[in-house]
């Protein structure tokens, strides 16, 4: 899923007319589509590490009772991934590191919860806190999730937070780059973006065609300063960021 906040620095950037120009709709279009082709393509040579999105998650902690020698149900949270349900065992990957009546992982890195709602109704700051991936409840135990009703009716409780590793602050300067050079590549200006050609010969005669996986397979973007960047934070080339199993 492409980043959901990835900042743009606009100074390196064509001007745009005036809103009344005739020419405004058709340029600021361009320009928003090569700011958004920047932000997936370094979103994705820079390993797909960055980026913060908010996420809607229900945890569902279940507990062994020794008393009654009733044996452990992992617990587990459920993440709304926009169109579907996904089930993450304990909110971290692999072993759970940490659980309990008052304390649940959540899908992390997190980094704020925006809204905690218990039945319905909005639990206030002063009653829960966040430590690293860990939200904590104060003076009360987390309830029970009855997963057979919809969020918000009785029985039901779920948690809104931040998820992601924020967008290092030299991104937005490289971003605005690329997005130029994707603008001059449109509109048929000189463009940085290498041409990687190959010649290939056929009946006789020689063509010259475009070849990007040069490129595409090296992980870079043929631009100098973005490269570099590209090279200090993903030196490795992954397409996804590593995760523990």
């Amino acid at each position: 899923m492409p980043p959901c906040e990835w900042a743009i620095d606009r100074s390196c950037l064509p001007d745009l007319p005036s809103p009344g120009d005739d020419t405004f709709d058709s340029l600021y279009a361009a320009r928003q589509a090569a700011e958004a082709l920047a932000v997936d393509v370094l979103w994705a040579l820079s390993g797909r590490q960055f980026g913060v999105c908010d996420y809607i998650v229900r945890p569902c902690l279940q507990f062994a009772d020794i008393r009654y020698n009733r044996s452990v149900v992992t617990s587990y949270v459920l993440s709304w991934e926009g169109s579907h349900w996904l089930n993450w065992p304990c909110g971290c990957g692999g072993v759970c590191r940490l659980s309990g009546p008052r304390a649940v992982h959540l899908p992390g890195p997190a980094q704020q919860v925006v809204d905690v709602v218990i039945n319905g109704a909005p639990l206030s700051l002063d009653q829960y806190v966040l430590e690293g991936d860990v939200l904590y409840r104060k003076g009360a135990p987390w309830p029970v999730q009855d997963l057979g009703r919809p969020m918000g009716e009785p029985g039901t409780w779920s948690v809104e937070y931040l998820k992601g590793n924020p967008v290092p602050a030299a991104a937005a300067l490289l971003t605005g780059i690329l997005a130029k050079e994707f603008i001059a590549a449109c509109d048929g200006g000189k463009c940085r973006l290498p041409a990687t050609t190959r010649t290939v010969t056929r009946q006789g005669l020689s063509y010259e065609l475009f070849d990007a996986s040069q490129i595409l397979s090296a992980g870079k973007t043929g631009l100098r300063e973005i490269d570099l960047w590209l090279s200090a934070i993903n030196p490795h080339r992954l397409l996804y960021p590593s995760s523990v199993i």
